[in-house]
């Protein structure tokens, strides 16, 4: 429970007795008169336990409360007990109101602080913030004005020159080895070709004074990058049915500019996205968004299969899987038609087209996917006993590409990523449609600028809501 007085002397909150204080230190401070007590308080406290066990209200100096106003404020925030009840009754007796508009400014500024990572916890929770008589509370200090954190090790600065004494070379063979691959993912872009970046609500709601702002430039460059400072995300897909309706939850939300948006599904590469990962953005954030019709069927259908296997470093539970499915088809001893012999039969895919006719270890993205390919594999491998239904590994693809990262003894260029169905399919409608429609396309591309600037002027003449230009 947070405690505040809208008196503006108000400031601290502590309860002593013979052998535990405990104190919650606020925004003000009230003046009491006529204390008298043997204790020793400790400094400026609000509220002390005298003999006569009558609680009394007294000040805090000036320079104190020049302090937590202008440099750094100490706020403790508990559960509610006997001690803030009887300190909220306190202040309704002395004719004081705890819901104030005073209070609500105070609130606000609390809240717009901690959008602007400028409170930070001090204290553990379990350890610190608990005594012998079970008063549980959080410390947070609250740093104002100038009073900036001193700058960090893994700040964005830092870690752009550590970029710079180590080699990339890993970065980029990886890079180059999943551009081979092709595989599609999917992404939301306007009439320009530009990716569709969704703002931080926090950027949006939160008035900022010229302060804030200063301390935005220094936390972005000299402290850690932490999530509330991530101001734009954008997402890609891996099925493009998600990505549709992604298209259409925006047109459905921003209905206002449904006239100048013009959204539209661009296909893109699994290594463009990783690049944009590597690259050093600050305040932008990349999201590979799974397949969620997959998940959804992995969690609740497939992962009790016989034939599927769950990885040892995969999480996965009841009603949830960390990252976009992965499939492998084990390899499996199977009987020789022909001799009887049983043989270790191992499932690889021979690109035909191409000259040297590789062998891949194939990588699916899809379950029914993986069974057609082996279905096929069974076809062709009619000399063997081999079961309908191959046995199945399940992993994630973002840990699979890390683990590859990070090893470089690891050889990747014998993976192939294998598309889902739908994207197969998505992409050969795409392809058809986008030759009918290229010449229009150039044309409309040539003045869509001019009809965007019109429609916008027009828009500012007939609305009261600014528009984003």
């Amino acid at each position: 429970m947070l405690l505040y007085s809208a008196d503006k002397n108000i400031n601290f909150f502590q309860v002593t007795d013979q052998c535990n204080p405990v104190e919650l230190q606020l925004k003000h401070d009230i003046k009491f008169s006529k204390l008298t007590s043997e204790f020793t308080i400790a400094a400026n406290p609000l509220v002390y336990k005298s003999q006569n066990n009558n609680y009394k209200l007294i000040s805090r100096n000036f320079f104190v409360e020049l302090i937590n106003k202008y440099w750094s404020e100490t706020v403790f925030l508990s559960k509610s007990n006997s001690l803030s009840d009887t300190y909220i009754n306190k202040l309704k007796s002395d004719g004081l109101s705890i819901a104030s508009q005073e209070y609500k400014s105070f609130l606000y500024g609390f809240s717009k602080a901690l959008i602007n990572d400028r409170i930070h916890v001090i204290s553990n929770f379990l350890e610190n913030g608990k005594n012998k008589n079970d008063f549980t509370y959080i410390k947070y200090v609250w740093k104002k004005g100038f009073n900036f954190s001193w700058p960090e090790n893994n700040s964005y600065l830092l870690s752009l020159l550590k970029d710079k004494n180590f080699s990339n070379n890993r970065h980029s063979a990886l890079t180059k080895y999943l551009a081979i691959n092709k595989l599609p993912i999917f992404t939301i872009v306007n009439s320009f070709n530009q990716i569709i970046l969704s703002e931080s609500s926090n950027e949006i709601l939160v008035n900022k004074n010229l302060l804030d702002r200063i301390y935005n430039i220094y936390s972005q460059y000299f402290l850690e990058n932490k999530s509330n400072q991530i101001k734009y995300q954008s997402l890609f897909f891996v099925n493009p049915h998600d990505a549709h309706e992604y298209k259409e939850d925006i047109n459905y939300k921003y209905n206002i500019f449904k006239l100048n948006s013009n959204l539209n599904i661009f296909t893109t590469r699994l290594d463009i996205y990783y690049y944009l990962m590597k690259m050093k953005m600050k305040n932008i954030n990349f999201r590979l968004i799974p397949d969620l019709k997959e998940v959804g069927q992995l969690v609740s259908e497939y992962q009790y299969y016989k034939h599927i296997k769950i990885h040892n470093n995969q999480y996965c539970i009841k009603n949830a899987f960390q990252g976009q499915p992965i499939y492998f088809i084990e390899s499996i001893l199977a009987k020789n038609k022909k001799s009887g012999k049983i043989e270790l039969i191992k499932y690889i895919y021979l690109n035909h087209n191409n000259l040297s006719r590789s062998k891949y270890t194939a990588v699916f993205m899809n379950y029914k996917t993986a069974l057609l390919a082996w279905r096929k594999f069974r076809q062709q491998m009619f000399q063997y006993d081999l079961p309908i239904k191959p046995n199945l590994t399940v992993y994630n693809l973002e840990s699979f590409i890390k683990k590859y990262d990070d090893n470089s003894n690891m050889n990747f260029n014998n993976i192939l990523f294998v598309p889902s169905i739908e994207s197969y399919f998505y992409l050969k409608n795409t392809v058809s449609s986008d030759e009918n429609r290229k010449l229009i396309d150039k044309f409309i591309t040539r003045y869509s600028y001019l009809q965007i600037f019109a429609k916008r002027i027009i828009w500012s003449l007939t609305s009261r809501q600014p528009i984003n230009w």
